[in-house]
Order: C-alpha cells, then structure tokens, then sequence
C-alpha cells in the first residue's frame, strides 16, 4: 500500500516552542528537548508541562501519534458536503473550511477527535479532490465556499464565526473575505498541527 502525503514535514515545530517548555521537562536547550521528543524518550511524567501542551507538541513531531494511515487515492473520492457541528458549536465558534474528498474527512476527523473544543466543519465540494490537488484544479474557490455557507445557513448557526482556511488554500483568502464578509484566518497545511495552531485554550485534548 502506498500511503498518502499528508505533509506532516510542513510542522514548523520551532516556531512553537518556549524555553518554558524545554525547562519544563528538564532541558537546557530547544534542540536537546526536540530531539528527545522525537525519539520518544522524554516521559510525561515527569514532565511539568501542561498534558495539553505536552501533547499538542508530542502530535507535531510525531503526527503518527494522531494521523491515520490512508492510502494514496487514484482518482478524486467525493464525499458528502455540508456544515456539521463538532462538540455542540456556538454562534462564534471556528469554522474549519476543508474539501469533500474521502481522504481528507478521515484524516481531519481524526484529528478532530482528539479535541472537546466546539468547532464548525465546513466540507465543501471540491470534486472530491484533496486540498492541495483542488487548489490545482481550482475547485477549491471562495465561490464554493460562500455557495455552501449560503446553503447551510451559516449566517443563522454561526453569525459570528472565523473561517480557518486549510494552508494550502491561502491565495483565496482575500477573495473569500470579501465575498463571504467573514474575518478568514489561514491555518496549517497538515491538519496534526492543529492543535498547537489553535492552543491550550482553544483546543482542549479530549
């Protein structure tokens, strides 16, 4: 089986990571405690770190811990389309923006499972393409988006709410804001850094 790209190399682990946190588990350098973390040596027990913040970094060196294997897909695999409600949303809750493919649903709703912090999921019809091959064939357009927030009534379940833009999709951000008069956030581009992306506060480990 040939697995799928899921861009887990695209984590840019430094730029989230405090001197606090190396002293937190008992190392003097940024370098050492990655390297640690790594390898699987650093044990949270004996960690001082916050369990939220030791596993959020955990997922984005090691994105094994949280992404599925899936296999690579030959051809575009649609799913359903829709805007679905994870762990009881409220009216400004985030808005994740994400395409139909099947691959794409399995993978961030792994992640998504890790999580009790209330998101809206917005799977838009991109042909069931993936997010990077629908920004290829330009599927994945401020359009669509704005066609299916239209249709799902977003402005009545979520009036309030930011729309997170997958990293792949960022050259539509601009477009977007203006079309759907929402603030447009661009988020990672592999979904195991979501929860380093999004914090301690607003992603609480399940």
């Amino acid at each position: 089986m040939i697995l799928a790209d899921l861009y887990e190399k695209s984590i840019r682990i430094e730029s989230y990571v405090s001197s606090n946190d190396c002293r937190a588990c008992g190392f003097h350098s940024r370098t050492e405690f990655l390297d640690r973390l790594r390898s699987g040596k650093v044990n949270p027990s004996q960690c001082k770190m916050e369990k939220i913040r030791f596993l959020s970094l955990l997922w984005a060196v090691r994105p094994d811990e949280i992404l599925p294997e899936v296999e690579v897909l030959q051809f575009p695999s649609p799913g359903p389309t829709g805007l679905f409600p994870i762990n009881r949303p409220e009216k400004d809750s985030p808005i994740l923006v994400s395409g139909n493919s099947k691959l794409t649903v399995e993978v961030l709703t792994a992640v998504l499972s890790t999580t009790l912090s209330p998101f809206w999921y917005l799977v838009v019809n991109t042909d069931g393409h993936t997010v990077d091959m629908a920004m290829v064939y330009k599927v994945l357009t401020a359009e669509r988006i704005v066609q299916i927030l239209l249709r799902e009534k977003a402005d009545q379940f979520a009036p309030q709410s930011t729309l997170f833009l997958p990293g792949f999709a960022e050259s539509i951000s601009t477009d977007l804001a203006e079309q759907s008069g929402r603030a447009v956030t661009v988020g990672p581009v592999c979904a195991a850094e979501l929860p380093l992306f999004f914090g301690e506060i607003d992603w609480k480990v399940a």
